[in-house]
């Protein structure tokens, strides 16, 4: 099951390299943290430097660290979270000196058995500035700076629900006392109780105090906040007046951040909030010092990639990706995609075998081959790895059968065929044009017409339409045109999705370029081209944005919102 492969893949410290690290990151890092408490149990170490060393595996001191620096919700968090490992280590080092001889396994036990976390009785001061909620029993005696005393409701505030226990002893002793419970109050001294709580609550502010109730049809505030003595401030809100800014410092910085950056808003309120951002900056808030906002720094140049007299040169590959999205092209070009997919070594290594095939290597000699290859990659989790395997297997069957059954009407001209041409002249001049690319097979049909053969390792063929309008096909038929040669159209190979009745790999097939689509094609390459010129790049929206791997730097997208379009 699932359960058990997470199981092994922690227990062996697997680093399942084949996921990416949103997604296997996490359990990377729990098995590194095992990993180090197994290897310092091995060493015979005691139970704190086992508790030291898998915090040191686990990097979480500096995380944390920061995040009580910055203060506001996560800072406290991580303040719990770090004396919470703060009280692990005193409990195993009180552990150790009780019992010195025991080792992980009975300290492990003696967590396990503890129910309630031992702690001191005496009340504890505060441990920084901040907010502390407490009830008016809890505020006598103290004192704070401001004081808030929110929802003064009459029926919260005074309570008059009758006190007293389930038994009813308090009656019992007022009868026994000689008190006539039919003329004297039992509300009464519940009243002065609670206007002792709430003058108790009100005189604990130092310099200001907040007092708020709500009025309406269902509601209405305290009789006690006529007794306070002073004019009440009547604040009334409706349906269309803007919501008040939470208590949330990271929206203060938002909200600062606006009224600097509005050229329409008042030159007063600007220079406040510049003022008041730069208090913030300089007690390290984030995002409160401009260095730190999108979209202010000058562009560091606007000068394109290739100057008009250059010789621009694009491979068929390099067409699809500008022709869909030159934004796209520009990111991934400088490293925003990781070179070493698996998925780019398996087709690699499926291309491969296809071009020993051509070279007359037996059955025999490619699954060898693949299976020396096969060891010398590391795919991960050994069950990842059997199945992976197994499954390039299949691929290079499919590619096998597709070989036998094609040539009755296909005859092999050239496998991975180098192939450069130029443009002619566009009809501007501006900007020479130059395709370059390899192919991966170039076939010959029984018309005498050059077929290109795509090979393809992905699970997800494309339909019929997409063949007709494929890029890398159209592109590589242009070439061929541009050769001398006759294109005879081009076919996708799908290994991966073999036929279900013959086993060969499933074709999907382009028709030959007419002189209508080669005109048509030869715009699109050289408008391609220039896309990659720059210094403009376009981002558009596709189907193919949800596998985008650039989506946090494209501005049409959520993750990218930041990215100033």
């Amino acid at each position: 099951s699932s359960d058990e492969l997470l199981v092994q893949a922690i227990r062996d410290n697997d680093p399942l390299t084949a996921l990416a690290d949103s997604e296997a990151g996490p359990l990377r890092r729990l098995a590194a943290v095992l990993s180090a408490g197994r290897a310092a149990i091995d060493r015979k170490a005691d139970v704190e430097q086992v508790l030291w060393d898998m915090w040191q595996a686990s990097g979480l001191q500096q995380r944390w660290l920061r995040l009580s620096e910055r203060g506001g919700s996560l800072g406290r968090q991580a303040d719990a979270e770090l004396d919470a490992v703060v009280a692990l280590f005193h409990a195993a080092a009180t552990y150790a000196d009780r019992l010195p001889q025991e080792g992980v396994d009975g300290f492990a036990d003696y967590l396990l058995s503890q129910r309630i976390a031992g702690d001191s009785l005496a009340p504890s001061a505060v441990t920084s500035a901040g907010v502390e909620l407490t009830t008016a029993h809890g505020a006598a005696g103290r004192e704070w700076t401001v004081v808030a005393v929110p929802a003064v409701q009459e029926g919260s505030w005074p309570d008059l629900r009758p006190r007293g226990s389930l038994l009813g002893v308090e009656r019992l002793v007022d009868v026994l006392s000689g008190v006539d419970a039919d003329t004297v109050s039992a509300i009464a001294p519940v009243l002065a109780e609670e206007r002792r709580l709430f003058h108790v609550a009100c005189s604990r502010a130092r310099s200001r105090l907040l007092v708020s109730a709500c009025a309406g049809d269902d509601e209405q505030p305290s009789r006690f906040i006529d007794e306070l003595g002073v004019e009440l401030v009547e604040v009334t809100s409706s349906a269309g007046q803007a919501v008040q800014r939470p208590l949330v410092l990271s929206r203060l910085v938002g909200e600062l951040r606006a009224a600097v950056c509005d050229e329409q808003a008042d030159p007063g309120r600007r220079r406040r909030a510049a003022r008041q951002l730069a208090r913030l900056a300089a007690a390290r808030v984030p995002g409160a010092h401009p260095d730190s906002w999108y979209g202010l720094a000058e562009p560091s140049t606007d000068r394109p990639l290739a100057g008009p007299d250059e010789q621009l040169t694009v491979s068929p590959s390099t067409v699809d990706l500008l022709d869909r999205c030159p934004l796209r092209w520009l990111l991934e070009r400088h490293g925003g995609t990781d070179p070493a997919q698996l998925a780019a070594v398996t087709g690699s290594l499926v291309h491969w075998l296809a071009q020993r095939a051509a070279d007359g290597a037996t059955v025999e000699q490619l699954r060898k081959e693949l299976d020396t290859a096969w060891r010398k990659l590391d795919v991960g989790a050994p069950w990842f790895a059997r199945r992976e395997r197994e499954r390039v297997h299949h691929m290079l069957d499919a590619f096998l059968e597709w070989l036998r059954r094609s040539r009755d009407q296909l005859t092999e001209l050239a496998v991975e065929f180098d192939i450069t041409v130029e443009l002619p002249p566009a009809a501007d001049g501006v900007q020479r044009v130059r395709i370059r690319g390899r192919v991966d097979r170039l076939e010959k049909d029984g018309s005498g017409r050059q077929v290109v053969v795509d090979i393809k390792t992905s699970k997800s063929p494309v339909s019929a339409q997409e063949a007709a309008e494929h890029t890398q096909l159209a592109t590589y038929q242009l070439a061929v045109w541009l050769s001398g040669g006759e294109p005879g159209g081009g076919q996708l190979l799908y290994l991966a999705k073999p036929d279900k009745k013959t086993g060969a790999g499933k074709v999907v097939s382009q028709p030959p370029l007419d002189e209508q689509g080669r005109q048509e094609w030869l715009h699109r390459v050289r408008s391609a081209a220039r896309a990659g010129v720059g210094p403009v790049y376009v981002a558009r929206a596709s189907t193919d944005c949800g596998r985008c791997p650039v989506r946090a730097c494209c501005p049409l997208q959520p993750e990218g919102r930041q990215v100033p379009s």
